[in-house]
């Protein structure tokens, strides 16, 4: 993204702090939700419907046009069981819906939440309902131990310091299809939860509750929440869906998306106060890869004192920035990655699959192009005795629940994936009496 920096100051940005609409944080750090009323006033609620609905005609009308003779006919909107729309279905006739999501019901608040004033929007779209009567869904967390943290680490860095990340749902119709289990966000799953995961895990949980939204209603809530999506039907649905991060809270988040920094097609139609906003949030979107550039540097320099500061400025709060060198160690896996031999020689749409994900493929090619191989391999010797922690954990917990499944359900063919949305949280622990002091203190020379 192309960035004017004389027309971004940061005295232009709304000062979110003051959001005319208060939210309890204690209740939200309690119970990790919170169900507010009148997101979208009953004045504005006909025009927000009619914006999502023009997003849905464009959307339904390209998977028609896409769609292969013969193949899912329709394509993929009228055969999913829960479609949705993005950033990509979004005109100038339906850019409003931008505004919403950086107003002071829904940015403000969120930035009250994560408690930083430049809070950003991460993605912004819609739930709509399918033509299937699909069934049951999973229950799940979005978040990965494996790709970002272990998940006890994350939570305890989120009740330390604040969240780096929380979701919305925004009901335009009456919407009882999400349910939550609160208080899962400071909690790993129990043990009894974590045999039904394995055994059943698209049947409701022992305390999940239905987040019962009236039109205008909407629930927030940190995504280490372990939430359902309950039964995907027919009955028409319309819910906007929608992500924020903080920049200059105590946290580093463990989510490193901005999905419109590419877009630059969808950044043309957004309103004047809006696109000052966005490319503020993408000014701190590039400032955050330079400071982890520099974290590196003083890793690869071998400057321990000097990576203690830049550590210190990706993650302010004393406590939890152990997670923030896991996270740093997942991304410095890709950026090593890329710089393997056979890895190099592909194009970056060949190599997209191979790193995509959090952070996303375009944020690790632009770090991994700031340093040589011989750099690289300086820094994967730094993460060795962390990645060999980690991974030695996540099998020790893999193969007992493995076990574990195979004495639960002797009859199965396949063993339990870990990878799939319900058990990729099952190892979360961080590594036993190893912090950042340790960490140091592994470096190879």
């Amino acid at each position: 993204m192309n960035i004017n920096r004389e027309n971004i100051e940061k005295n232009t940005i709304k000062q979110l702090e003051d959001s005319e609409m208060e939210v309890d944080l204690q209740k939200f750090r309690d119970e990790g939700y919170l169900i507010l009323e009148n997101v979208v006033p009953p004045e504005k609620l006909q025009d927000l419907r009619l914006t999502v609905e023009l997003m849905v005609d464009r959307e339904k009308a390209r998977s028609v046009a896409e769609c292969k003779d013969g193949v899912r006919r329709g394509g993929d909107w009228y055969q999913s069981a829960q479609p949705r729309i993005g950033l990509d279905s979004i005109t100038a006739e339906t850019a409003d819906i931008i505004d919403f999501c950086l107003g002071e019901t829904t940015l403000g608040v969120s930035a009250q939440l994560l408690q930083d004033p430049e809070t950003a929007l991460i993605h912004c779209g819609a739930l709509c309902s399918g033509l299937i009567d699909y069934g049951y869904t999973d229950w799940h967390r979005d978040a990965s131990s494996a790709e970002q943290a272990p998940l006890s680490g994350m939570q305890a860095d989120l009740m330390a310091n604040a969240p780096g990340y929380v979701q919305w749902n925004v009901a335009l119709y009456d919407d009882d299809v999400f349910w939550i289990l609160p208080q899962s966000h400071k909690q790993p799953s129990t043990e009894v939860q974590r045999r039904q995961l394995l055994l059943d895990p698209r049947s409701p949980l022992q305390g999940g509750v239905p987040a019962k939204l009236r039109a205008g209603n909407a629930i927030v809530y940190p995504n280490l929440m372990m939430h359902w999506g309950s039964k995907y039907t027919s009955r028409f649905r319309r819910t906007i869906h929608m992500g924020y991060r903080s920049f200059n809270a105590e946290i580093f988040p463990y989510l490193h998306q901005l999905d419109w920094y590419h877009q630059d097609e969808f950044m043309r139609y957004v309103s004047a106060d809006a696109r000052v906003c966005l490319m503020r949030s993408a000014e701190l979107y590039n400032r955050e890869r330079d400071q982890i550039e520099r974290t590196y540097r003083a890793m690869v320099a071998g400057d321990k004192s000097t990576f203690l500061s830049d550590l210190a400025q990706l993650h302010p709060g004393e406590l939890g920035r152990m997670v923030s060198v896991v996270l740093l160690c997942r991304i410095a896996n890709k950026v090593v990655k890329l710089h393997q031999p056979e890895i190099a020689k592909l194009s970056v749409e060949e190599r997209r699959p191979i790193i995509d994900g959090s952070p996303p493929a375009y944020y690790t090619e632009d770090l991994a192009a700031r340093f040589t191989v011989a750099e690289a391999g300086v820094l994967a010797q730094r993460f060795a005795v962390l990645n060999n922690r980690l991974r030695e954990d996540e099998d020790r917990v893999h193969q007992h629940y493995s076990a574990l499944y195979a004495e639960l359900k002797p009859d199965a063919q396949t063993p339990p994936n870990f990878e799939s949305r319900p058990l990729r949280t099952f190892n979360s622990e961080m590594p036993n009496g190893f912090g950042v002091d340790e960490f140091i203190a592994s470096w190879k020379e």
